[in-house]
């Protein structure tokens, strides 16, 4: 039996997204598809515009017959700890066969090849790495020149967000030693920052958000499928969603001011004296996109910045990373929703994993141990503090985790 795994968020699911399903199970010739999505928030360092059971909902709908859940911790987390967490819960499941993902270039090889480099971190490259960074341009920047002196084309390829999340996810297969296949396809048409609506049926997640964040519902129906458009349509005027980082802005100016530069420094991806440069941001400023971009330099980019203020947000401390990272990043494997024909591929992953399966969270004590029973508090505080932010109040009722069930559809 060929099983694929996908990574993804979803963050709406659109067409884009369906045909890379479509494409991916036909040319792996899979017989079932699991998908791990990241939870309520996700790694442009932001929430997600509709919460973790609708998007499952239209992910299912859509081709997926099994979504696990990517914890918070590395699904806001950069792209080596995305990608690793992701691929490493892939090879815990024990039965996935094959992975498939997107990628600007749509060839494996090439990506293969940075891939291996950048596992081996060879002396010179190292040197170079370090020469650049010196500049004081980001970490992302500074690889992709270092990296060019091995590959001519390799700073091209890796200025590209897919290109990068590919390399990674590559890396990860390679540390593993895993036995797992990798494929990747090339992404349709419009970019991945394109904010624009500019192709027949075709835009990027960022495009759809901005359109929602307008207003603009009725323009987008042509881009997502017709199903996981009346979800979203549905979602919205109950008042679930949509929910943006903004809505956020009160609750981070709380947390700054319940805390001390030192205590900021602790926070996750806070480094070299950035802690102030977050405090004096919050002193002097109050709209999100002004702190942001006080914050920012050629260092740090807005996504990144946008993480960090997540993590404070969230409370997410760099020796929650060091713990999970020494130990075994992902302590289980929580299933947000599965297709009832398939339930034999979740009482087959239940058999061959290597971590407990959670599919009800009342159960949670007598599954997990006192890692896992950290990690899932990290994953219940953030969907309290998530649903904070729901347009109708009714949806901000805290304990969501243990109340939701998982979803669970049938297409038959």
């Amino acid at each position: 039996m060929k099983i694929l795994g996908i990574i993804a968020e979803y963050n709406p699911f659109h067409n884009g997204h369906s045909y890379q399903i479509q494409k991916a199970k036909q040319i792996t010739n899979a017989d079932a598809v699991v998908v791990i999505m990241s939870g309520n928030f996700v790694q442009r360092g932001e929430p997600a515009i509709l919460d973790k059971w609708t998007r499952t909902h239209m992910t299912l709908c859509s081709g997926a017959d099994i979504v696990i859940e990517l914890p918070v911790i590395y699904a806001t987390a950069s792209a080596e700890y995305f990608a690793y967490a992701a691929v490493k819960l892939f090879h815990d499941m024990g039965i996935i066969t094959d992975i498939c993902f997107g990628s600007e270039l749509g060839e494996i090889a090439p990506l293969q090849q940075i891939a291996e480099l950048l596992l081996q971190e060879p002396e010179q490259f190292r040197k170079n790495l370090k020469q650049q960074l010196q500049k004081g341009i980001s970490y992302a920047s500074a690889r992709c020149i270092a990296l060019s002196q091995y590959y001519p084309n390799s700073e091209k390829i890796l200025f590209q967000p897919n290109n990068i999340l590919a390399v990674e996810y590559l890396k990860a297969l390679l540390k593993l030693n895993s036995n797992i296949c990798p494929h990747t396809i090339a992404r349709k048409n419009s970019d991945y920052n394109s904010i624009t609506l500019h192709h027949k049926n075709m835009a990027s997640a960022s495009a759809l958000r901005n359109a929602i964040a307008q207003n603009n519902i009725n323009q987008i129906n042509q881009y997502i499928p017709s199903e996981c458009y009346t979800i979203l349509c549905e979602s919205i005027l109950q008042g679930k969603a949509p929910i943006f980082l903004e809505q956020f802005t009160s609750a981070l100016h709380y947390c700054i001011r319940n805390k001390t530069p030192e205590e900021i420094k602790n926070i996750f991806e806070v480094t070299e004296g950035l802690e102030n440069r977050i405090y004096k941001a919050f002193d002097t400023q109050y709209e999100l996109k002004d702190i942001i971009s006080f914050i920012k330099t050629k260092r740090y980019t807005q996504t990144h910045i946008q993480r960090i203020l997540l993590h404070i947000l969230l409370q997410i401390q760099k020796e929650d990373i060091l713990y999970f990272n020494d130990t075994i990043y992902c302590p289980y494997i929580r299933v947000l929703g599965f297709r009832r024909e398939k339930q034999h591929i979740l009482s087959l992953l239940k058999k061959q994993s290597a971590l407990p399966l959670l599919t009800n969270l009342k159960q949670y004590q007598t599954i997990l141990d006192k890692k896992g029973q950290y990690l899932l508090s990290l994953e219940t505080k953030s969907t309290d503090i998530y649903f904070m932010a729901s347009p109708n109040k009714i949806y901000r009722r805290i304990h969501q985790d243990f109340t939701q069930p998982m979803v669970m559809i049938s297409l038959t």
